[in-house]
């Protein structure tokens, strides 16, 4: 038996609807059941000490086990101890330790607790749950409300709630938007499409934070800390929120409700981290956003993603819009002839669809992110787009101006392209099987002389997603592969493992040894890339590590008009 994390939970979460604290453990499957029996009886005692409720949960994982307990925002520290402290009774339990470790631990938990404990806090938190009023929470504040209608103060000056305006306090429009893949173009476009209706959105994403126009900041901020950031802006008037899986298993939703939940599609990557070990894991955490929603909350779906509709059938919070490539999927059309609403593609134009009337909104190739339609990854993504825009009322013109004004070069790492001495250069951030199949028809749209391919993996996948990552370029037959190191992204594996790895997968597709390079750095594989390629060949970059290094040299050399 072996601790292996241990971490607060802020928000709801894959095992809490609310805060807490859990650790995972490796454990034989044998002991398994005995180890969660010890802990149950432990974690009760001790949370009873110090009169918490009882709120446990238990996730089982393949070699291990998630142990989760519901905890006041103020007491997460002590609930990480609290919960190493049942851990390791159990664990001297079923090894033969000694039990008084445990009333001791009791005793420095209640400790702890009075330390950490704010009961001004926890009658402010009263106060706002009793008026309906949002709260956000970390370290340093809180905030009621969100956006141009919140307060915020210091832990240590918090006001007495008689002393609050509560009457000014309320929540702007927020959009959760999780997936596997198509997040932040979609978030991008959803920021299009606001600043077409006129309203300033703020937003958090894998790439950067905005309020408006205004960049705050480039860096990963697809996690409840910049959500945080732009929920206590004073001039968001919409918060477009990117909610990634690493950020919603560290910590959970950064947010207690939610307007409307996008989960764009669910497919494999990153497997093996805090316990999810499977796709059907992976939407289990997507699923999370749903936490958010409350009866008047809308739920929007890839009618076409198996995944999401086996959890769709078990039930949803709120209304659930659907969208889907194919206006004759069988999911899409019952919801349909059921009285629901959706999004699809009809004759080359993006409709909305009920079951009396439906409303063409605009032409997919007057969308630039498509490709001239060719990219269908994003007339996915813009359908997604244009679901959630509908359900947050925004007017169908708006929609169609905001997907129009979105160009390639706005969504850097997504479908850029460049003409470096005449060859063509298309960037790309696809770094798994499903986002490379996805590029592959703008691929093949593409004319060319002679194709190479620039590509890595990151340590944390598995051998079969590597393996598949080889075969997703299907029939298409690349003329040269670079295989990047990517050294900084090994993940726990042995330097040089992954791309040794991803040769050995594309020698097994019939690519000759010769027409296959290793080079350490992404930088160093796109000037190798183009010193091999000449006027009228394509280069296909899928860049996945130094993204603003390489879009910069790029855009130095560029002799072209990107689309």
């Amino acid at each position: 038996m072996r601790l292996l994390d241990s971490r607060r939970l802020t928000g709801a979460n894959l095992f809490l609807s609310g805060p807490g604290a859990v650790i995972d453990v490796a454990v034989d499957d044998r002991d398994g059941e005995l180890l969660v029996a010890a802990w149950r009886r432990h974690v009760r005692y001790l949370l009873e000490d110090i009169d918490w409720s009882p709120d446990l949960a238990v996730r089982p994982f393949e070699g291990g086990v998630s142990l989760a307990i519901a905890a006041p925002p103020d007491g997460l520290y002590t609930a990480t101890e609290l919960n190493e402290a049942a851990w390791e009774a159990a664990r001297d339990l079923l090894e033969g330790g000694q039990r008084h470790l445990l009333r001791r631990a009791a005793r420095q938990l209640r400790s702890a607790y009075r330390d950490e404990e704010r009961p001004r806090l926890k009658r402010l938190l009263e106060a706002a749950r009793e008026r309906g009023v949002e709260v956000l929470l970390d370290e340093e504040l809180l905030t009621l409300g969100s956006g141009r209608y919140g307060q915020s103060w210091d832990l240590y000056e918090l006001p007495h709630p008689d002393d609050v305006d509560w009457k000014r306090l309320r929540s702007v429009p927020t959009v959760l938007i999780t997936g596997t893949n198509g997040k932040t173009t979609t978030t991008r476009l959803l920021a299009s499409i606001a600043a077409a209706a006129k309203r300033t959105a703020g937003v958090s994403s894998t790439d950067w934070l905005a309020i408006g126009d205004e960049l705050l900041d480039r860096d990963d901020y697809a996690g409840p800390g910049g959500a945080r950031r732009v929920l206590r802006d004073r001039r968001c008037e919409l918060a477009l929120l990117e909610t990634a899986r690493g950020g919603l298993l560290r910590r959970g939703l950064a947010v207690e409700r939610a307007d409307v939940a996008l989960i764009t599609n669910i497919s494999s990557d990153h497997l093996g981290d805090y316990g999810v070990e499977t796709i059907e894991d992976l939407a289990d955490v997507k699923w999370t956003v749903t936490r958010a929603l409350d009866g008047k909350g809308v739920l929007v779906l890839n009618a076409e993603d198996p995944l999401l509709l086996a959890r769709a059938k078990r039930g949803v919070t709120g209304k659930l819009l659907l969208f889907s490539l194919d206006p004759r999927n069988a999911f899409f059309t019952r919801h349909i002839e059921a009285g629901g609403t959706g999004v699809t593609v009809s004759r080359g134009r993006i409709v909305r669809m009920t079951r009396r009337e439906r409303e063409g909104i605009v032409g997919v190739r007057s969308i630039p992110v498509t490709f001239n339609g060719t990219a269908s990854y994003n007339v996915a993504n813009a359908l997604a787009a244009t679901a959630v825009a509908l359900a947050l009322g925004v007017a169908s013109d708006s929609i169609a101006k905001g997907l129009g004004a979105l160009r390639n070069a706005d969504n850097p790492g997504r479908g850029n392209l460049y003409t470096v001495d005449g060859i063509t250069v298309l960037l790309d951030f696809a770094h798994n099987p499903a986002g490379l199949r996805a590029l592959m028809p703008v691929v093949t749209s593409l004319p060319a002389k002679r194709c190479l391919l620039v590509t890595g993996q990151a340590g944390d996948r598995s051998d079969e997603d590597i393996r598949d990552f080889a075969r997703a370029a299907g029939d298409f037959r690349f003329d040269r592969v670079l295989i990047k190191r990517m050294d900084g992204h090994g993940r726990g594996r042995p330097t040089g493992e992954v791309a040794k790895l991803l040769k050995r997968a594309f020698r097994a597709e019939g690519y000759p040894a010769a027409s296959i390079g290793l080079v350490k750095s992404e930088l160093g594989a796109v000037q190798s890339a183009l010193r091999w390629a000449q006027p009228g060949d394509l280069v296909v970059l899928l860049s996945h590590e130094n993204r603003e290094a390489t879009q910069a040299y790029l855009a130095d050399r560029d002799t072209g008009a990107e689309s």
